[in-house]
């Protein structure tokens, strides 16, 4: 697995720009996961499309059983720190932990997206990457979701 890829660089570097982190939050809040999301950009970028099935493991196999209950327990911590001093070296040994796991995630996806074929057809980058999103969201069943709408809509800009 190779854990430096450029896929882990694209959401680095995206990440950190202007608006971009409250953007992913709200979407992680609606249920939708941060790294799918940039993934997607990154596929639009790479002139790929979305296939649900091919990501599915990372969900079943990575994320349920590891990367999400790791990231509530990291919440629960967090609030529990601002009570009880003497936490906060747990709390940030947790985010670490939670982002090593979070680079495995996207090295797996990384991995995965090296079967889809490259678009040949003229393309607009944004247009595919608001249809990678799409995709990514009927996968988990919230499409219709008008905050998904907006999110997605509102990231699409801040990463074109």
């Amino acid at each position: 697995m190779q854990l430096d890829n450029p896929l882990w660089h694209y959401i680095s570097a995206v990440y950190s720009r202007p608006g971009v982190e409250a953007t992913c939050l709200e979407a992680q809040r609606l249920g939708l996961q941060v790294n799918s999301l940039l993934f997607c950009g990154w596929l639009a970028q790479q002139r790929k499309i979305y296939v649900s099935n091919l990501f599915n493991a990372v969900e079943t196999q990575w994320r349920d059983p590891l990367l999400k209950p790791l990231r509530s327990l990291r919440y629960q911590l967090r609030e529990l720190k601002l009570s009880q001093s003497g936490l906060t070296q747990c709390y940030e040994s947790m985010k670490e932990t939670e982002l090593a796991l979070e680079k495995v995630d996207i090295a797996m996806l990384w991995q995965a997206s090296h079967a889809l074929p490259v678009v040949t057809a003229p393309v607009d980058t944004a247009d595919l990457a608001r249809q990678n999103m799409l995709l990514y969201a009927r996968s988990v069943s919230l499409e219709k979701d008008d905050l998904y709408q907006v999110c997605c809509e509102s990231l699409v800009q801040l990463i074109r």
